[in-house]
């Protein structure tokens, strides 16, 4: 039989082979915000109400995430785990298209019937108000074509044609850059043209995904599989993916917590600092979260053929890799984090504060790739649970007290707020190091009574059972 990728290819190759391309993929999520963020800031005098409109934003903008990664990703997953067994194949990688053009228009109708009453509780008044609500409207249509592009390039990597999603979405990221130009400034449509220029580029990207699967033959026909088949691989679809998105959900909810403190606490301006250092922040984190997503179609298939070796050693590996990244993406941040924020050209005011924010939250970024290498290999084992329950001692017992608790012991301190940050990161990393070791020990313990269990060389088990 001849070989394929997972076979052909040496560990590092198959880490760079998959990786890459996720990391490409995800960046495209987070450069449609990047980019916005960074036009905004060159809108002249509305650009500090422009920047903390997208700052209040975010949040629900993180919930849109959410429900994108509950199909996307574990779609990918089963296809690359029943890649040689086209009937199960097919399947999931039907159901996982389906449920994800119904969540993601459910999620956009919901907001469009609430935005008012959302926008006041984010926060947003006045003038930001006005700007926030011009570009919700026109990323609620966005959302649907970000969540189809966001499955089916994951399903092209699940079948080992990872270049070609880096060929769509690197194109979607110069898509998005030229049009947001050609809205906001061409058009002189400002703030909401920079939503505009964003929608061009997800839908540019989902139509491509889907037209080159269709010319491989890789999408299924609907009437292949049966409803009943559907139901069934929607629940293990979801079971899969609960727990990532619950992960962005808990990221949306802090974010909203944190811009009611800064509100509280620092006032608008801060949260218009917190969008640039967020946006440049999650930027960095992309590459780590790229590794381990690509990692886990790998460990995926690893799990599939019950090649535990080479899972541990991929573990290995990607934690090495992982944390080597992290020590370089901080070093950069402390050396040149002042220039690299002046690309989002800000007020002078804006700077000031915006660098030492940024210092203070990448103090424990290079720790974050043992974190998600645990989260991956949790989720992808089959312990979901811990998984979640992991993300959730960080979101919800970690940094949502601290957002609260931190300005009141720090209040000489602006910024002591974002040392919420690193202190959560480092709690929750050493949380996961005791249940990964504890995971360990237990495997171990019942190794020794499955090998104690066996009869030895040349005897008989009742030979040994005798007294």
């Amino acid at each position: 039989m001849e070989k394929n990728i997972y076979e052909k290819k040496s560990m590092n190759g198959l880490i760079l082979y998959f990786s890459l391309p996720a990391v490409l993929s995800l960046l495209v999520e987070i450069m449609a915000s990047v980019v916005d963020t960074a036009f905004a800031g060159h809108l002249g005098s509305m650009s500090v109400d422009a920047l903390a409109a997208m700052g209040l934003l975010q949040p629900l903008l993180n919930i849109f995430t959410a429900f994108q990664a509950l199909f996307a990703v574990s779609t990918s997953i089963y296809t690359a785990k029943y890649l040689n067994r086209k009937s199960e194949r097919n399947s999931y990688l039907l159901t996982g298209i389906f449920m994800t053009l119904i969540v993601s228009a459910a999620v956009s109708a919901v907001v469009c019937f609430n935005q008012d009453r959302l926008l006041h509780l984010l926060g947003a008044e006045g003038q930001v108000f006005m700007l926030a609500k011009a570009y919700l409207r026109v990323q609620l249509l966005s959302n649907i074509f970000s969540s189809m592009g966001y499955t089916l390039t994951a399903c092209i990597r699940a079948f080992g044609f990872p270049k070609v999603e880096m060929l769509v979405t690197g194109s979607a990221v110069a898509v998005n850059i030229v049009f947001n130009a050609v809205f906001a400034f061409g058009f002189r449509m400002g703030f909401r043209g920079l939503a505009l220029g964003t929608l061009v580029s997800e839908i540019f990207c989902a139509v491509w995904a889907a037209l080159w699967l269709l010319r491989r033959k890789l999408l299924p026909e609907a009437g292949l599989v049966s409803l009943r088949h559907i139901g069934r691989c929607t629940l293990e679809l979801a079971r899969l993916g609960v727990a990532q998105t619950i992960i962005q959900a808990m990221g949306g909810c802090t974010g909203f917590f944190l811009n009611n403190s800064l509100l509280v606490h620092s006032g608008g301006c801060y949260v218009a600092v917190w969008n640039l250092v967020q946006n440049i922040y999650t930027l960095f984190l992309m590459p780590i979260v790229g590794i381990t997503q690509g990692v886990q179609t790998i460990i995926a298939y690893f799990s599939g053929q019950n090649q535990n070796e080479k899972k541990r050693k991929l573990v290995r590996t990607t934690v090495l890799a992982t944390v080597t990244y992290g020590l370089l993406g901080a070093g950069c941040i402390f050396t040149f984090g002042g220039k690299i924020l002046s690309l989002f050209a800000p007020s002078q005011e804006l700077l000031g504060i915006a660098e030492a924010v940024i210092k203070t939250v990448f103090l424990t970024f290079p720790l974050l790739g043992v974190f998600y290498t645990i989260m991956t290999l949790l989720e992808v084992t089959g312990q979901e649970l811990k998984a979640l329950a992991l993300i959730m001692t960080r979101q919800v017992f970690f940094m949502l007290p601290l957002v609260y608790i931190l300005p009141l012991i720090l209040p000489d301190l602006p910024y002591g707020i974002f040392f919420t940050v690193p202190t959560a990161d480092a709690a929750a990393l050493a949380v996961a190091a005791v249940m990964i070791l504890k995971n360990g020990k237990n495997s171990d313990e019942k190794n020794g009574r499955q090998r104690s269990s066996l009869p030895a060389d040349g005897d008989t088990a009742g030979e040994r059972s005798a007294p």
